[in-house]
């Protein structure tokens, strides 16, 4: 089975050296600008890491996108916008759920808001529910 990963799902699987389970699955483009911009945050707003765990992790971060499979919103714009009013959802969010959904794929997320919000539209699971129980009944499952 194929996913659709979103950035919170990827920067987990980063930190938890489980990028692996990501190959051959899909992001958005936007998930690059995400993940910089919170490796960023880490290193400028926050302290939280040094100069060079920053260049580590921008290394780590354009490899882990490397085995992904790209998807662009295309001319999308209208389509997303009136789901992300019917779910009451960001446009970033809004983007991943319906690319999920045009695909018929789940989407694999660590955000809880995403998680209960598209239950009525899409499967989401978090990279638990797939890296524990690949075949089982997805432990964490919501929708």
């Amino acid at each position: 089975m194929s996913y659709i990963f979103d950035s919170s799902a990827i920067f987990k699987a980063i930190k938890e050296n489980l990028v692996e389970n990501l190959a051959g699955n899909y992001t958005l483009e936007l998930a690059r600008y995400e993940l910089g911009n919170a490796i960023w945050k880490q290193h400028t707003i926050r302290g939280k890491i040094d100069a060079a765990e920053l260049r580590r992790l921008a290394i780590l971060v354009k490899g882990t996108l490397n085995i992904l499979n790209m998807l662009e919103i295309g001319c999308r714009e209208e389509e997303i916008l009136t789901l992300a009013g019917k779910l009451r959802l960001t446009f970033y969010d809004a983007a991943y759920t319906y690319l999920a959904q045009e695909k018929k794929l789940p989407l694999i997320t660590e955000d809880k808001t995403i998680l209960n919000k598209t239950r009525s539209v899409i499967k989401a699971l978090t990279l638990d529910a797939i890296i524990n129980h690949p075949t089982s009944s997805h432990t964490g499952e919501v929708g």
